[in-house]
């Protein structure tokens, strides 16, 4: 089985576009011991080679996932019948703790190529999609054959908000920090036997968080050096790299939008921009080293443009 591990840096998930492009899975097709409990629960039957007959429906109500996804299953609230389906063991879930599960289930004929690491959450705001998380994706193959499914228990807890986001990961219980209150979706793709992954299917499931919307506050163990007119100096435990945020008016370049859920996963721009306050136009963050990708950059949050930059830059 193939073990690569994808290390989706944080650049990718703060200053790209607002959905993934990377193809689930890897290049290896190992079957998993379905014998495992909770893994893969199959019964025997026939499986076809090709492209199955999908039921695809007229709206898709769910992200577009990436460009190698041709065709994407998702009903508003997997009220379907679809021989392809994610559903979700309830509708809504209740911040600030909560536990939800969906499952993947194959009554197509043929045998899914996907990988139960690469599930994938995003949120709906003023109906743009942003993808959440993982961030980190270890690349097996797996194997779902047809009347197989497969379930992920998600508990969603944000009880300790103080630290950092640590990255979510798994096959089957995977806990995820730092969602406010709105609509999401969970999704995975993957391809039939007989195709490759450029015949990708998405097949993805909405579902509701009831609670407040995600207030963006810096971690517990930010300190404020001092400010000088309307620069900010901040810090946080040991140092090796200064980090700038400066609001820009005419930015060089169109920002990327992007949300609490998003912004709070990357440590360095969390505690930037939950610095800023009434006549702040600069926040400078002694941190540790977290590659940020080619800087500076350019984001927009709440309707404010800001470029993000390492010293020196």
């Amino acid at each position: 089985m193939n073990r690569r591990t994808v290390l989706a840096s944080v650049s990718s998930v703060l200053f790209a576009g607002c959905l993934t492009e990377s193809s689930p899975g890897g290049s290896g097709t190992d079957e998993p011991d379905t014998s495992t409990p909770g893994m893969t629960k199959t019964t025997p039957g026939t499986t076809t080679t090709g492209s199955p007959d999908l039921q695809i429906p007229d709206e898709n109500h769910c992200p577009p996932f990436g460009d190698d996804e041709k065709q994407v299953i998702c009903y508003e609230y997997a009220d379907s019948e679809t021989n392809l389906l994610m559903t979700p063991s309830k509708e809504q879930a209740e911040l600030p703790d909560d536990t939800v599960s969906f499952t993947l289930s194959n009554e197509t004929g043929a045998t899914f190529t996907t990988n139960y690491y690469h599930w994938m959450v995003w949120k709906l705001v003023d109906n743009e999609w942003f993808y959440i998380a993982p961030q980190v994706i270890p690349e097996p193959a797996m194997m779902l054959e047809s009347s197989g499914s497969h379930t992920w228990s998600l508990t969603i807890d944000n009880t300790n908000l103080g630290s950092s986001i640590e990255g979510a990961q798994g096959t089957e219980d995977i806990s995820l920090a730092g969602l406010g209150g709105g609509t999401y979706a969970f999704g995975i793709s993957g391809w039939f036997q007989g195709q490759s992954y450029d015949e990708s299917v998405g097949v993805a499931t909405r579902f509701e968080l009831v609670g407040n919307s995600l207030s963006l506050t810096p971690t517990d163990d930010l300190e404020e050096v001092n400010r000088d007119g309307d620069e900010k100096h901040v810090r946080v435990g040991q140092t090796d790299t200064t980090y700038l945020a400066t609001r820009v008016e005419n930015p060089d370049e169109e920002p990327m939008r992007k949300i609490p859920e998003q912004v709070i996963r990357i440590t360095p721009i969390r505690n930037l921009l939950a610095s800023f306050e009434d006549g702040v136009s600069r926040v400078r963050l002694d941190g540790r080293n977290t590659y940020l990708g080619e800087t500076p950059q350019y984001i927009e949050y709440e309707g404010v443009a800001y470029r993000i930059e390492t010293a020196g830059n």
